[in-house]
């Protein structure tokens, strides 16, 4: 594809910036890892087969997208490189890699490394290292440099599991021309919302919808209460209430809410599970100012009595403890603080409530709350109010997890959509080649 005079210069203009900026990146705590790599350096991209598919996935949550694409695509004899800009992703890449090892028998071969800087000369080396058939870039990744080394060797890109905000949209249509010019091929995106926003920018013949595919990597748990570790904290057919990976900014307003269950439901044991386990000591502290009686689950050797409180202090317990809860709270959500997996204590048949902030959960949609499989609270004096009514009137975890398994697999199969796009693509570029 030729760019035009303009459109070059601009391209010219970002990479000199990149050629400023990239000496301080070695200073950033989070680029100085795979520094050199983002370079491309230390054999960036070598391999003895040239990529089929390059996918591009920012950080850990687009990672795991990846995993599901690959899943998808495993039976192809195709060659996959998938990148990330983040340690997490490169984590999550690491998984699938040991997945595809441990799969030989399948077809497709697969290779990681870390997404290299957007430098348009960086890109166009990187594709000539590569030179992928088709670049697949997860939810919102629109990397100028990238696109314009595509688009000056015509090389197909697509958007899959496209999100875009009316924030973000503000930003690219500063340079709506470049990206009009550099449009990726086709576009999947998640809703109708994030269809019209890529349409504005590239045009809407270019966007089509698909189902999220988040959805596909929800499970519906399968109980073993026998082999589930918090059983042996718990006196035979106790209650339980969870408080879930509770955030540092939600504590002073959840102290109440504790003393309140205690108070409505006596004999109803707490779990409380702090995000991150440093936090432990802070909350003994809020504790015992509140005269609020709790024990570490560290020093747990036999079942407690019923109306425990019970402070987590080790991880891993999180997802048992929701599987023997009656009702829940999920945390980063009472504060602006984008909300933490709800989906986890529904998955084994706990309706949760959550706070007002869920913006990180927000693919999910509203109909969860309209159809009762999810409560959401405005603050931490409503939220009491219903965990006491949720335990006092627990649904039958089994009818909770058919509604909710209706509810997800309504909204399944976007990998395959993803997928078919992928191969197909594939297929045009085979058949040009011929």
């Amino acid at each position: 594809m030729h760019l035009s005079g303009k459109h070059k210069t601009l391209i010219s203009l970002y990479g000199l910036g990149w050629s400023v900026v990239s000496p301080a990146l070695a200073l950033s705590q989070r680029m100085r890892q795979g520094y050199w790599e983002r370079l491309l350096h230390r054999n960036w991209g070598r391999s003895p087969h040239w990529q089929d598919v390059w996918i591009q996935a920012a950080s850990g949550g687009e990672a795991y997208l990846a995993f599901e694409l690959i899943n998808e695509l495993a039976q192809e004899k195709i060659n996959v490189l998938a990148t990330s800009g983040t340690s997490q992703g490169m984590e999550v890449l690491g998984k699938v890699q040991a997945w595809c090892s441990a799969n030989k028998q399948r077809g497709l071969r697969f290779q990681r490394e870390y997404f290299p800087f957007d430098a348009p000369r960086l890109m166009r080396k990187a594709l000539s290292l590569t030179l992928p058939k088709v670049v697949v870039l997860l939810e919102t990744e629109l990397w100028p440099g990238l696109l314009s080394a595509c688009a000056e060797q015509d090389l197909p890109v697509v958007v899959v599991n496209g999100r875009m905000s009316a924030k973000s949209l503000a930003g690219y249509l500063t340079m709506a021309g470049f990206f009009r010019a550099t449009a990726p091929r086709k576009i999947l995106a998640i809703s109708q919302a994030d269809a019209r926003r890529f349409g504005t920018l590239f045009g809407q013949d270019r966007v089509t919808v698909m189902p999220n595919m988040k959805f596909d990597r929800v499970d519906i748990a399968s109980e073993d209460p026998a082999h589930n570790p918090v059983s042996a904290l718990l006196k035979t057919n106790s209650s339980l209430a969870v408080f879930g990976s509770v955030r540092r900014q939600e504590e002073t307003d959840l102290v109440p809410v504790i003393a309140e269950l205690r108070q409505a439901r006596p004999k109803t044991s707490i779990g409380l599970f702090p995000r991150h386990m440093h936090r432990v000591n802070a909350w003994s502290t809020l504790l015992e100012k509140a005269e609020l009686p709790f024990v570490l689950r560290s020093t747990i050797s036999e079942p407690v009595a019923p109306g425990t409180l019970i402070l987590w202090d080790a991880f891993g317990e999180l997802d048992a403890a929701y599987a023997l809860c009656r009702a829940a709270f999920v945390g980063g959500s009472l504060k602006p603080l984008g909300g933490q997996n709800f989906l986890e204590p529904l998955a084994h048949g706990v309706v949760p409530c959550i706070g007002p902030h869920w913006k990180n959960f927000s693919w999910v949609g509203r109909d969860i709350f309209n159809q009762g499989l999810a409560v959401q609270v405005k603050d931490a004096e409503e939220l009491a109010q219903r965990m006491v009514k949720l335990l006092e009137r627990p649904q039958a975890k089994d009818t909770v997890k058919e509604r909710f398994s209706g509810y997800v697999s309504s909204r399944q199969g976007g990998t395959l959509l993803a997928a078919d796009l992928i191969r197909r693509v594939l297929d045009e570029q085979s058949d040009r080649q011929e």
